[in-house]
């Protein structure tokens, strides 16, 4: 898998093989939607940094899959991650909504 958008329904069940599940939305949005109890949460401002600091060990094949609430927000993160040699890379279509509904919990 490269840098792509995958729908909810394409995420194996259980998450099985998802080195990473990224949630990059807001604090607010966290806060009135609700949040997802294995994803690791990274501010979209704060991805580089992360990546280059305490997750600089996370192998660049890793299996990452981004979420947030557009995918405006999720999409630039996945070109970032692209960007610093990450090359199994994903946002998800509909974002926290579209796992939501597929029971991603």
């Amino acid at each position: 898998m490269s840098a792509t958008r995958i729908t909810a329904a394409d995420l194996p069940a259980g998450l099985a093989g998802i080195d990473l599940l990224i949630d990059v939305r807001s604090p607010k949005g966290r806060a009135e939607s609700g949040e997802i109890a294995s994803a690791i949460i990274v501010p979209k401002t704060q991805v580089e940094p992360a990546f280059t600091g305490p997750l600089a060990a996370v192998p660049k094949d890793a299996r990452i899959v981004v979420f947030c609430g557009s995918v405006k927000g999720s999409g630039p993160v996945v070109e970032t991650l692209t960007g610093l040699g990450f090359t199994n890379v994903a946002d998800v279509e509909g974002g926290y909504a579209a796992l939501k509904e597929q029971g991603i919990s």
